[in-house]
């Protein structure tokens, strides 16, 4: 990897820790919020690196292992999981993209605002797909848990 992509880790660990203050965790849960914020940022830049560059698949993979380890981390930390997830999927959030959509509007440069703006939806939709394929695996995975257990019980 190269330095610029660390630098952008590290930026992306900060920035999650930031906002985890900001949302008032907990100080003992604000260390798994970073690690949550770190998987989200190698995952990405992971993606664009070894298995393609396409923005949506990188931040859609990333969201997905986000959302994993905030289960996780809701596990270790006997906390709710959106405390992990929100400040975790805040490197992902196209920012940058949607900065560039509305200067584009401003100056009325119609055609970059479209283009940009679509790069915005297409990320912001990537990362909603990642945390609902999680909650639904989450959802049947307790399902069939539910029905194990109630099989197990006398009549």
């Amino acid at each position: 990897m190269s330095t610029d992509i660390i630098i952008k880790i590290i930026a992306g660990v900060i920035s999650t820790i930031g906002f985890a203050i900001i949302f008032r965790l907990r100080v003992k849960h604000i260390p798994l919020a970073a690690l949550d914020g770190l998987v989200a940022c190698v995952v990405y830049f992971v993606c664009l690196e070894f298995i393609s560059d396409d923005l949506f698949i990188a931040n859609m993979l990333a969201s997905f292992a986000t959302a994993c380890f905030a289960e996780v981390c809701a596990r270790v930390g006997k906390a709710p999981s959106t405390i992990f997830l929100l400040p975790g999927c805040i490197a992902l959030v196209p920012g940058g993209t949607l900065y560039q959509a509305m200067r584009s509007l401003l100056i009325k440069d119609y055609d970059e605002f479209g283009a940009q703006l679509l790069i915005t939806g297409k990320v912001a939709i990537a990362i909603g797909g990642g945390i609902i394929a999680v909650s639904i695996i989450r959802f049947f995975l307790n399902k069939l848990k539910t029905n194990k257990d109630n099989k197990k019980e006398p009549a």
